[in-house]
């Protein structure tokens, strides 16, 4: 009894140590039938073309005017980044992150009529355009997946898509699967034109899904400017200054992945609060104001 005990401990020791090499040993990413850690030349296989590498440090693939079979982000925790340049293309994209974003000022092309979504990141909380990217997505069934699961960690998730001055043009039966939070930032919805966008609380009041089509596009500002508060923010080296807030006022700001990195009280009316660089939105008294902080 006591061999059989002893057998079994090992036995799991050696199936826990076995899971956790594998873990560590699976690529970054897999762009059609090729499995990547860190690729600083171009990325070469069946159905690639154009300039394709990844930066394991930063998990961040650059596309330059590049066209991909698919397209696999594995890794299931972190920030995975995709930079563009010129016009690139992927017929199926996966993300299994954390957060996902898309950097312009390139476009890329994603899906067709006859795949059936087109990209999928259901275990993803937030979904990103900026720099003036460009997204143009076609699919037979989802445009974008992101209904979040929690068989694995029984936690609600409530995933973003945050458009900062960048294009988002989707068509497909369900254009967007389960976006709780709307991030609109230097850009507006061109369709359906009976979207209501609920400012205050960031989010799509008519459902869960947008069927057909759905056009974002940069120019009106999503977010009020910062004259049309009670309030100023702006950004200057080594944080964000606020002026004429009333005192024991909540100030909330978020970055761009929709996470709170600061949410403290006023205590006088000029308050400065030091963060890195990086775009950032400020919250407070029912105001929201973009800020870029150097």
């Amino acid at each position: 009894m006591k061999k059989s005990s002893t057998f079994c401990i090992l036995f799991l020791m050696f199936g826990f140590s076995c899971a956790l090499w594998a873990q560590d040993s699976l690529p970054k990413i897999i762009i059609g039938d090729i499995h990547v850690y860190e690729s600083a030349d171009s990325i070469v296989g069946e159905g690639i073309q154009g300039n394709v590498s990844y930066d394991a440090s930063t998990n961040t693939l650059f596309l330059n005017d590049a066209v991909i079979p698919s397209l696999w982000a594995y890794r299931t925790d972190g920030y995975f980044k995709v930079k563009l340049s010129g016009n690139n293309s992927i017929t199926r994209m996966i993300s299994c992150n954390d957060s996902c974003a898309f950097f312009g000022p390139g476009t890329l092309t994603l899906g067709n009529a006859s795949v059936g979504t087109a990209l999928d990141c259901a275990r993803t909380d937030y979904l990103a355009l900026t720099e003036g990217a460009t997204l143009e997505i076609t699919a037979s069934d989802y445009g974008i997946f992101t209904f979040y699961d929690d068989i694995w960690d029984s936690i609600a998730h409530y995933p973003n898509l945050v458009v900062d001055n960048s294009s988002l043009i989707v068509t497909a039966p369900y254009c967007c699967q389960f976006i709780w939070f709307w991030w609109l930032s230097e850009c507006h919805v061109v369709a359906p034109q009976d979207f209501e966008y609920q400012l205050d609380s960031w989010t799509y009041l008519s459902s869960g899904t947008i069927h057909d089509y759905l056009e974002i596009r940069p120019g009106t500002v999503g977010l009020p400017a910062h004259e049309t508060a009670d309030w100023r923010a702006w950004g200057v080296d080594g944080g964000i200054r606020i002026d004429d807030l009333s005192g024991n006022q909540t100030v909330e700001v978020v970055n761009i992945l929709g996470q709170t990195v600061c949410r403290s009280k006023a205590s006088c009316p000029n308050t400065f609060i030091p963060l890195k660089t990086g775009i950032y939105f400020v919250r407070a008294n029912n105001h929201t104001v973009k800020t870029v902080v150097n």
